[in-house]
């Protein structure tokens, strides 16, 4: 696995949703980097506390703001949300169970997150009130 670059195919259109997007590319990267050299767990455990948070907050923004855009759908929307938070507290316990966070877990975190730009928050947004 590399680091998740940000490619413009990823951007939705939406100025202050895609720079959230690049900053959870850019905290994945970090607890990437910090793998990679074979850090304690220690050093990787705040970085993984940065992704949850920040991941948090960017949901509740998305959210509030695909309502506003959206005539419906979007509770699935945020059953997907509440799956990936769901999904990094069990990464995060694992994390802590055994010492060192997985690179397989990074390749599903880079795969959801990927996937859900692209195909799943283009779903919930009136490209017509796209500025």
């Amino acid at each position: 696995m590399t680091q998740v670059i940000w490619q413009d195919s990823y951007s939705i259109g939406i100025d202050t949703i895609d720079t959230q997007h690049k900053q959870l590319f850019d905290i994945m990267n970090k607890i990437y980097v910090a793998s990679e050299e074979d850090s304690d767990i220690d050093v990787i455990m705040p970085l993984f506390d940065e992704l949850q948070d920040y991941t948090k907050y960017h949901f509740d923004e998305e959210e509030q703001y695909f309502t506003t855009l959206s005539q419906g759908g979007i509770e699935q929307h945020k059953s997907e949300h509440q799956f990936f938070i769901d999904e990094l507290d069990k990464i995060k316990q694992q994390s802590l169970r055994i010492g060192t966070i997985s690179l397989e877990l990074l390749y599903f975190l880079n795969d959801w997150l990927v996937n859900h730009i692209q195909v799943e928050d283009p779903k919930y947004l009136d490209h017509d009130n796209i500025s």
